[in-house]
């Protein structure tokens, strides 16, 4: 009996099925890297495409309205280019709408995604619209970035340093909070805090243009399905291991409230499922967080570096795989 999506997963369609079809000989620029690069003179124009699905979590409890839903889907788009290193040069928003839905919700859905390219410079170029049975939001992102600038997922190289570009943990808390209808025993600048992970967080251009003009560039990709996963498709993409060192983690005091409050230990969540557009990767050689900071004028965390093997480990007074639960679409629920 042939299997249905849901014991595969999406990784395992991708990796097992997708790429290998449509990218046979693995060529960087194809099927395989956050963006499809193709080649214009010195430079590579960027092309990414992603969906906001309609029970989008943070949409559902309320997080995000309309305008927040847009705005969303334009900061998803936009953090592609970012982790190629790119210049935003324009989006195609293409839009799903149930007859019935309320003209301002569009309005307001539009104006969202619209802002959020005028704020990182770039404009709506077009896109499309259509009549579905229920809402369907889809947008690509055009850029451009100089050819032997260009990041990937694909370079770690043995004895990178491996970054983060945002706080540890923030968003899987806030899953942990929403999701689990405990917000009243949270504080209400923790909950304020967690509430801004879903609203706030913007691609980070600046940054991946920072990094891919530095010598000592090595992966990269964004975070949108969660610092495990992230870490993971590092590692595949790049043939090598991803060691995270315990002692170089730094756990927001707001991760570790969640942490007491659902009576879990944050390290038993912090790596997993959640989107915060953060750019994770590794540079070359041993680095230092203090010269991380001075060189990209971010606060990047170094946690680990890059070995031989494969997979993500977890280095704590000894050496074990890294658990966690990242995004994983299809996946049925008691896994995800």
């Amino acid at each position: 009996m042939s299997k249905v999506l849901s014991e595969i997963g999406e990784k395992a369609l991708i990796r097992e099925f997708i790429k290998p079809y449509f990218n046979s000989a693995d060529n960087p620029g194809g099927v395989g890297d956050d963006c499809a690069m193709v080649p214009f003179g010195e430079e590579l124009a960027l092309l990414s495409t992603d969906r906001v699905p309609s029970d989008l979590a943070a949409f559902k409890l309320g997080i995000l309205d309309y305008r927040g839903l847009g705005d969303y889907l334009a900061r998803l788009n936009l953090s592609d280019i970012a982790a190629c290193g790119g210049e935003a040069i324009g989006l195609l928003l293409n839009l799903g709408l149930p007859s019935n839905l309320a003209y301002e919700d569009m309005e307001a859905l539009c104006r969202g995604f619209g802002s959020r390219a005028e704020l990182h410079g770039t404009t709506v170029l077009g896109g499309d619209m259509t009549t579905a049975c229920e809402l369907s939001i889809s947008a690509t992102a055009i850029g451009r970035v100089a050819r032997d600038h260009v990041l990937t997922r694909r370079a770690a190289k043995l004895g990178d340093s491996i970054f983060l570009s945002r706080q540890l943990g923030l968003t899987p808390a806030a899953f942990r909070v929403f999701l689990g209808g405990i917000q009243s025993q949270i504080p209400s600048d923790v909950l304020s805090l967690l509430r801004r992970q879903f609203t706030d967080l913007g691609p980070m251009l600046q940054l991946g243009q920072a990094l891919a003009a530095s010598p000592e560039r090595g992966a990269c990709m964004d975070n949108t399905d969660g610092i495990g996963q992230t870490l993971t498709e590092l590692s595949d993409a790049s043939a090598c291991a991803f060691v995270v060192n315990r002692s170089r983690l730094r756990i927001p005091v707001a991760v570790a409230d969640v942490g007491r409050i659902t009576g879990e230990e944050p390290l038993e969540f912090v790596f997993d499922g959640g989107a915060d557009f953060s750019l994770v990767g590794t540079l070359r050689g041993e680095w230092s967080e203090e010269r991380a900071i001075a060189e990209f004028g971010h606060d990047l965390q170094i946690i680990g570096r890059v070995e031989p093997g494969q997979g993500v480990w977890l280095e704590d007074g000894g050496r074990r795989p890294l658990r966690f639960q990242g995004w994983n679409y299809f996946q049925r629920p008691s896994e995800q």
